[in-house]
This record gives structure tokens, sequence and C-alpha cells, in this order.
């Protein structure tokens, strides 16, 4: 008897503001990194019931698509982000979710 293991999903969106000011940075390895902080804002329906959803996640952009987005992106553009989440630890030893881009678009 055979089983087909489906692929483990990871695919995270949302749709928010940039509160801080975009890094632009380079690794080792010259892969450009840019980094922002998001937030996001709205009203879901939990169990039929209205609950405020507030959510800030730091977001990293890689590769070339980060030099050009680093000039597009400031303090209150508003964006919607799909990728995927990772965990990184800061440097307190911290756990933190961050979600890596893998597609950006102004809205």
């Amino acid at each position: 008897m055979s089983t087909t293991v489906e692929p483990v999903q990871n695919l995270y969106q949302v749709s928010g503001a940039v509160i801080k000011p975009p890094q632009l940075t380079h690794s080792p390895a010259g892969i450009s990194h840019l980094r922002f902080v998001l937030e996001h804002l709205s009203e879901q329906i939990e169990a039929g019931l209205p609950r405020r959803s507030y959510v800030r996640i730091v977001v990293v952009l890689s590769g070339e698509v980060a030099t050009q987005w680093a000039k597009e992106l400031n303090v209150g553009t508003a964006v919607h982000v799909s990728g995927f989440l990772n965990r990184i630890e800061d440097k307190n030893g911290i756990g933190k979710l961050v979600l890596h881009a893998q597609q950006l678009v102004k809205i």
C-alpha cells in the first residue's frame, strides 16, 4: 500500500501599512534584503461575532527586487504581501515570526 503525503503549506497574506522606514542591507554573499514593519488593522468575524484584528509583523523581501522596492516604500505606504512565515531569534534569543515576502503589491 502506497500513501501520498501532501506537501506542507506555509502561506500567509496580509495587507497593511509600512510603519517603520524600510532598511536595505546586503548579505555577505551580496544578496539584497529589504526589511520593514507592516501594521494591519481590521475587523474579522469569529464564532459569529466581530473581533478586532491587530497585527504588526516584520517583512523581509530578498533578491534584486529588494533594491527596486527600497525606492518605492515609505512610512505610510499601503501594501499587500504574500509569502511564508519563518522564525528568527533576536540578539536576546527571543523568537519572532517574520514574513518572507514572495509577492508585494502597492494598494
